[in-house]
């Protein structure tokens, strides 16, 4: 994973919990969950829309089966079974063993089969190798981890044991979900606990009470929360969705449709469930977001680069995402001197798919090559120049530092040179992206001609 500060990630509405809430939570959540199984196996019936969108979701972004699947916090199987009716390989990851016996038991009512059922925590995957799955669900831990930290680990852990351009899919608790179901059940709630209130509103926190019986302890998200985070862990979003959609808390009566009815609710829901300005006013939030391939080639390829010790930089989009600015990245661009490039043709022949050659077009030229990597295209540039009139001048970047990536130091152009860079060439919408991840002070260096530059 690129290694970034939180100010880089953008987390910013989220609070670490207590030391004592993080201490006693694993306890009573396990707890909650073992004494009551079947009520969380019938929450998916009484909710159905929740349970619809969802494995729309699953249906639209999941690779075809019989692909690997890890249900991380799945509780007694409910989407672990259906994927697996569906053809999927899926392991089932629980903290309760109440859960994951009635997972047994109806897997077997069902007539499938399970590839294992696991019982641990979401911070701690160490029985799997890394990159084993094609795809994770994380669809119940994070809520329960009440410390960012605990929730930045699962996600970590997810990403580890999840393969290149696999799909991970995360569900959040919205932050203001307890407070609309206790207007319509215990109207009287701010007033009696009025101290739960404030940390809810100000942590998205509510901690054990130490109340004796089952007890819901978790943390509600707020929807500007759950992008960073996610992001912050090395994963791309694909999307967000409110898996009630227009109905959150008023579904009685399109749940109980059946035929063509419900499933014109269904996609209507499915359709809405994107846009942010449901996500304060549904119960889940869903992360849709993938490990991305272009980092596992690039990690790859300069741990090779390295090792021969040909001098190169990343540039472009993928420099601008390794120095934490939330752009996707379709293809890298490396610069190097043309010595060089032609040693990266030496070192990588097998992948070439327009060999390096002295290329020349109406703006640049440079000795050009395309690589493909598993479908990740990398197009190396060696002495690049602009046309400047009737002349040729160098435009390589001359600004140079490194990224950790997954423990591979990765060698980049400064963010400040690929902002001007982008500035230079008209991008500005891609350029305001960058400014502020920029360092004020690099930028002015490069604009005041006091640390030379080839982009501008």
């Amino acid at each position: 994973m690129m290694k970034q500060s939180a100010s880089q990630s953008g987390e910013g509405r989220g609070s670490e919990a207590p030391a004592v809430c993080q201490g006693q939570a694993g306890g009573v959540i396990r707890r909650y969950y073992d004494q009551q199984p079947e009520a969380e196996w019938g929450r998916l019936e009484r909710h159905r829309t929740e349970f619809a969108v969802t494995l729309r979701a699953l249906e639209e972004h999941l690779p075809p089966p019989p692909a690997k699947v890890l249900d991380c916090g799945g509780g007694p199987g409910r989407y672990a079974i259906e994927l697996a009716r569906r053809g999927y390989e899926v392991t089932l990851f629980d903290l309760s063993v109440g859960c994951l016996q009635m997972a047994r038991e109806r897997a077997a009512e069902a007539g499938v089969t399970l590839a294992g059922y696991e019982q641990g925590t979401a911070t701690d995957l160490a029985r799997f190798p890394d990159e084993t799955f094609d795809a994770v669900l994380l669809m119940g831990p994070l809520y329960h981890l009440l410390g960012e930290k605990e929730r930045r680990q699962a996600l970590a852990e997810a990403r580890r044991v999840l393969k290149p351009g696999g799909p991970l899919f995360a569900a959040f608790i919205s932050r203001y979900a307890p407070l609309r179901y206790v207007a319509i059940r215990e109207p009287a709630w701010p007033l009696e606990q009025p101290e739960r209130l404030e940390m809810l509103l100000t942590t998205g926190i509510l901690p054990p009470r130490g109340v004796e019986g089952p007890e819901f302890v978790a943390h509600f998200a707020h929807p500007t929360e759950v992008i960073p985070l996610c992001r912050g862990e090395g994963f791309e979003i694909v999307t967000v969705l409110g898996v009630e959609g227009l109905v959150s808390m008023i579904e009685e009566q399109v749940n109980a449709l059946s035929g063509e009815a419900w499933d014109a609710w269904v996609d209507l829901n499915y359709r809405v469930a994107r846009d942010p300005s449901i996500h304060g006013c549904v119960e889940h939030l869903l992360v849709v977001a993938v490990k991305p391939r272009w980092q596992a080639v690039l990690r790859r390829v300069a741990r090779q680069l390295n090792q021969a010790g040909v001098a190169y930089k990343v540039v472009g989009g993928a420099s601008a995402a390794l120095h934490g600015v939330p752009i996707p990245v379709k293809d890298i661009d490396i610069e190097m001197d043309a010595e060089d490039v032609y040693r990266f043709q030496a070192l990588f022949a097998d992948h070439a798919i327009e060999p390096v050659a002295l290329r020349e077009g109406e703006t640049y030229r440079s000795h050009f090559g395309r690589f493909d990597f598993e479908g990740v295209a990398i197009e190396v540039m060696g002495d690049l120049q602009r046309r400047e009139g009737e002349n040729w001048v160098p435009t390589a970047a001359t600004t140079e530092t490194t990224v950790d990536l997954d423990g591979v130091p990765v060698r980049v152009s400064w963010l400040e040179e690929e902002t001007l860079a982008y500035i230079r060439r008209g991008r500005l919408n891609r350029a305001a992206q960058c400014l502020p991840h920029c360092d004020h002070g690099r930028l002015l260096a490069l604009l005041r001609g006091e640390r030379a530059t080839g982009v501008l």
